[in-house]
């Protein structure tokens, strides 16, 4: 796609300036339509012809398609061909440093947004005091919530899902439960944008309460003290289990990351939620060396121009709207629960007609189930 960008000159000497965008669909193409846009955008004449009832001071928008359809009127009537100038890509800003909001499918103006919302944490952290941004109540209360919770899903994670009762040592062969909670999202078969030569790298594995905005019951049955927890959420979590609402984008589940494995830059596909990592298991050793791609540490996150390290129990609420990526550099796995929480900027009421926004979407086939779970 292309912006053609174009100044008018009204009798009064004013200035007013509209966009235009199109899609090209081959190289003559785009000759061919630019050589039509330097001469006929914004021409006075043209416009009045467009539009017979609006004068030109009137700063009147006109339409792409009524400029072609005028494309035959002679060379010799029409300003000199440099009313117009081609600009690509989305945005004069994208090489530079500043990060901002970019979600890839949806943006709701208006909401507070950073970053991280927790404050990277401390070695001598006191478990009762909590630093959130803005003070915000429903983010402290949830992270709090979680917290102090972290023992207990931390437990059944590696009872339900690793089979090893409380040890940590991912290197026993053979669990002491029969059947542990198996992966449930493979992105190497779904494919697509989170496949693994796209998104990530190495060996990611997801155990999913919500997935794709609805709760599966095998997860349900294997960590019913998790589901407690969460269900103790409902109000905050980013998903509808309406029958006129869907939120195909709202995901929880336990993400564990192995070893040498690397999920790439990507950006979120709205800003109307928050994710929270609860880390239950954290690579002993996060130093960097000599072989680090990262100078700040072997396991970690990036979230706009800001890096964190994770700490067991210690839950990190970010943006995923800005541009991401996770690292595990180490031999070890790298463990947490996670969970997307609505943003405490929208309002009931606006859940609610999103939701049906996102209910008439899905009936119509414009959007379904994906992997929007990246981290």
């Amino acid at each position: 796609s292309y912006h053609a960008q174009s100044e008018s000159i009204t009798n009064n000497a004013a200035y007013s300036y509209h966009t235009t965008k199109y899609r090209l669909r081959s190289p003559s193409h785009m000759s061919m339509m630019l050589r039509t846009i330097r001469s006929k955008l914004q021409c006075d004449h043209i416009r009045t012809k467009a539009f017979p009832k609006r004068s030109p001071q009137k700063g009147a928008r006109f339409h792409l398609s009524r400029i072609l359809q005028l494309s035959s009127s002679p060379l010799s009537d029409l300003p000199p061909p440099d009313a117009a100038q081609i600009i690509q890509g989305p945005s004069l800003l994208a090489n530079t440093n500043v990060h901002r909001p970019s979600p890839s499918m949806f943006f709701l103006p208006g909401l507070r947004s950073l970053p991280f919302w927790t404050s990277p944490p401390t070695a001598d952290d006191d478990p009762s005091k909590v630093s959130i941004a803005y003070g915000d109540p429903a983010v402290t209360s949830i992270v709090k919530h979680l917290e102090a919770n972290y023992e207990v899903i931390k437990e059944e994670y590696m009872l339900a899902v690793m089979g090893q009762g409380r040890s940590t040592d991912m290197t026993v062969d053979r669990p002491t439960v029969p059947k542990p909670l198996e992966p449930d999202y493979d992105v190497n078969k779904v494919g697509g944008e989170h496949a693994s030569n796209k998104l990530h790298a190495g060996n990611w594995d997801w155990h999913s309460y919500i997935l794709n905005g609805r709760a599966q019951p095998r997860f349900a049955e294997a960590c019913p003290k998790t589901v407690e927890i969460l269900s103790q959420l409902q109000e905050y979590l980013f998903y509808e289990n309406k029958s006129e609402s869907e939120n195909p984008f709202g995901f929880t589940f336990f993400s564990t990351l192995h070893g040498k494995s690397y999920i790439k830059p990507h950006t979120g596909p709205m800003n109307l939620r928050l994710r929270i990592h609860l880390p239950l298991i954290v690579p002993s050793n996060t130093k960097p060396d000599a072989f680090s791609s990262k100078p700040q540490t072997k396991c970690g996150i990036r979230v706009g121009n800001q890096i964190r390290s994770w700490k067991e129990g210690k839950a990190v609420v970010l943006d995923d709207s800005y541009e991401h990526e996770v690292w595990n550099e180490t031999n070890e796995h790298r463990v947490l629960l996670l969970l997307d929480i609505w943003h405490p900027d929208v309002r009931m009421e606006e859940r609610k007609r999103i939701g049906k926004m996102f209910g008439f979407a899905m009936k119509k086939g414009w959007i379904g189930p994906s992997s929007s779970g990246e981290e």
